[in-house]
């Protein structure tokens, strides 16, 4: 294994120095990141409070990824780019599917996180979480990704419990001209795509794309084949406006289809969204957004399901005076799902849920004394079929000790509604079987249409400093307490002989709020960069999960669902101008059933003009493969590893 990887980066590291020399005569000009770390600490956020602040200034542990570290990064997905961010829990159970959360909780069916696109919720209705395989972004188009671990309930609304995603794309005004892109490697077997802008009349851009994704199968513990492989194409365009220097008016849609397993399920999302902003005098600002999102799965071994989400809202920003900004809006939702079952051992009840759900949000934040202290109260007012009223407020504050350090502290309280298959009897769930007597008794799932939602109350602090022109420290602490989780519990009911099979029968399982938890920890990150060809990024995160469920088994599995530490280093170096060289090496805790491991990632960059870049990608290199999450609930299925693998790409800007 050592010597593998001493030959591979050897070979990247001999490629890279050749480049350099070939490049040598050119100016010896920084090339590390668009943002010096002093840059990057003021740079604005808008998924705390919902509007422009500094990164500095926001009472929230949120971190950023730039375009330029997702370009260095050596990523080719979301899900992926998101262990960069320390506290985040990543993993993948085999090559189409993830399980990530924030904090905890960490599944393939996490459903705790909140996910948005351009402000556009990507989470399904149907369980709640988010299908990462069909998520796909054209990564040279996008502008950030805003990643808030704890709670965003007061401005998100439900399900912003554990954390929020903001994947935020670029302008077409800054995406003029073309881009191609082709990879390819023996895992990431094709990548490639293709992105052109251009202007439509005096005042408006555009910009149209598509790329296309190839993934093989993943190995097997037992070095077989998983049977995982994968691919994804997406296409998409956007059209930005500027009639006048205070509004912006703007409009995208984008189509990806996915097919699994050679065919044997797929996927795909269609989605439109429009967003018409104005500022007015005094400092006001006033903004609509409306979308449209269609998804459908079509699982062989299970259900077709078919989700349709309309979304509306409205926000007004008022400056009064000075030392005070108050934010309010409303919204509309209507979702729709419809089901078949694919599976004997799935049953339908009802094929169609449907809710609607009606928000409003206020907030203000007040500048108590003069710059240097400032309060945040708010809360978001939501009325859904399911539940009814959910209130979900906070109070945040941010002191600055000196323009260089702050401190800042919350208190927030988020909400989690029951998806539709918890609440509504739309299928039951055959599993597996107990035996009463000698006779088998197979498991049933059912939804429970008096399901509560899931309730929590986070407390939280942290620090930022600005140490020097060449050090940030950022770190957080936090203790969340979980009440009313929904957990599938046996009722003691038995219907005999309705089982799969003759002579077996059916034990009832019913959702039901039977668990609570308390979770606690904190998240560490210190950045140094020496020179301005030299960054080095330091993190740690430390999360203990304390579970109390009416089964010993069940509060174990919460409790071991999430690493309970991690540890990353990350560097990147410019050779020359044209040349670079980003390393990262992570340790993982252990979850269940799956061992701690530790590996680490390469990337070797190099620009053979201004317009043509060559990359050399090498992931997972300490060991030939490895576990990093264990399978979903359901059938039996051999349990795949992440195998180190490589890949090379050439892109041409035009």
């Amino acid at each position: 294994m050592k010597i593998l990887f001493c030959k591979a980066a050897g070979l990247f590291g001999g490629i890279a120095l050749a480049v350099a020399g070939l490049v040598a005569a050119e100016p010896a000009e920084p090339n590390l990141g668009d943002l010096s770390i002093e840059q990057l600490m003021n740079e604005s956020v808008t998924s705390v409070a919902k509007k422009e602040q500094r990164l500095f200034d926001a009472a929230a542990a949120i971190s950023v990824l730039s375009n330029d570290e997702l370009r260095r990064s050596g990523a080719t997905t979301i899900a992926d780019a998101l262990r960069l961010i320390p506290g985040m829990d990543v993993g993948l159970i085999d090559a189409n599917q993830w399980a990530i959360s924030a904090r905890g909780f960490q599944g393939l069916y996490a459903n705790k996180l909140l996910v948005l696109i351009d402000g556009r919720a990507v989470y399904n209705p149907l369980f709640g979480g988010v299908f990462w395989d069909v998520q796909q972004v054209f990564f040279e188009d996008v502008d950030r990704i805003e990643v808030i671990r704890g709670p965003g309930a007061t401005v998100w609304g439900s399900n912003a419990v554990n954390g929020v995603i903001n994947v935020v794309s670029k302008s077409a005004r800054e995406t003029q001209g073309g881009y191609v892109y082709g990879a390819a490697g023996d895992v990431h077997q094709v990548q490639s795509g293709l992105r052109y802008g251009g202007t439509a009349g005096e005042h408006g851009f555009y910009r149209v794309y598509a790329d296309y994704h190839s993934i093989d199968d993943f190995p097997t513990a037992s070095g077989g084949q998983g049977g995982d492989n994968w691919s994804a194409w997406q296409s998409g365009a956007r059209v930005d406006h500027y009639p006048d220097d205070a509004t912006h008016v703007t409009g995208q849609a984008d189509f990806t289809r996915v097919r699994l397993e050679e065919g044997k399920s797929s996927a795909y999302n269609a989605n439109a969204l429009g967003r018409w902003t104005h500022a007015m005098p005094g400092g006001s600002n006033l903004e609509v957004t409306t979308y449209f999102d269609r998804s459908v799965l079509d699982e062989a071994s299970r259900v077709h399901a078919v989700g349709d989400v309309f979304d509306a809202t409205l926000q007004h920003t008022l400056a009064a005076g000075g030392r005070q900004e108050f934010i309010w809006g409303v919204g509309y939702r209507n979702e729709t799902t419809t089901v078949r079952p694919t599976n004997a051992f799935i049953a339908l009840i009802n094929d169609r849920a449907r809710a609607q759900i009606f928000s409003a949000f206020v907030q203000d934040e007040i500048k108590l004394i003069s710059d240097r202290l400032r309060l945040t109260v708010g809360s978001k007012f939501e009325h859904n079929d399911f539940t009814g009223w959910e209130i979900q407020p906070s109070v945040r504050a941010t002191f600055k000790l000196s323009p260089s350090q702050a401190v800042w502290a919350a208190v927030s309280r988020a909400v989690r509604t029951p998806s539709d298959f918890e609440h509504e009897k739309l299928f039951a769930v055959t599993g597996a079987p107990i035996f009463v007597g000698p006779v088998p008794y197979f498991t049933t799932l059912y939804g429970n249409p008096a399901a509560r939602s899931e309730n929590l109350l986070a407390y939280e602090a942290g620090y930022r400093a600005q140490v020097s022109r060449h050090v940030s420290v950022d770190a957080a602490l936090f203790y969340n307490q979980y009440r009313d989780l929904l957990a599938a519990q046996l009722t003691g009911r038995l219907f005999p002989d309705t089982g799969p099979f003759p002579g077996t029968g059916r034990a009832e399982q019913l959702v039901t709020n039977s668990q609570s938890a308390e979770t606690y920890g904190g998240e560490f990150t210190i950045t140094v960069a020496p020179s301005d060809r030299l960054r080095l990024t330091v993190s740690y995160s430390r999360l203990a999960i304390q579970a109390h469920s009416a089964s010993v088994l069940d509060a174990e599995t919460l409790e071991r669902s999430s690493p309970s530490q991690q540890a990353a280093l990350r560097c990147n170096y410019d050779f020359t101008k044209r040349t670079s060289v980003d390393f990262d090496v992570r340790h993982v805790g252990s979850v269940l059933l799956v061992p701690a491991y530790t590996t680490a990632d390469l990337r070797l960059s190099f620009r053979l003009t201004d317009r043509i870049e060559g990359v050399l990608v090498g992931r997972n290199l300490l060991q030939p493969h490895h576990p990093e999450q264990p399978p979903a609930p359901g059938p039996v299925l051999p349990i795949t590893e992440v195998p180190r693998n490589f890949y090379a790409k050439l892109s041409w800007r035009f």
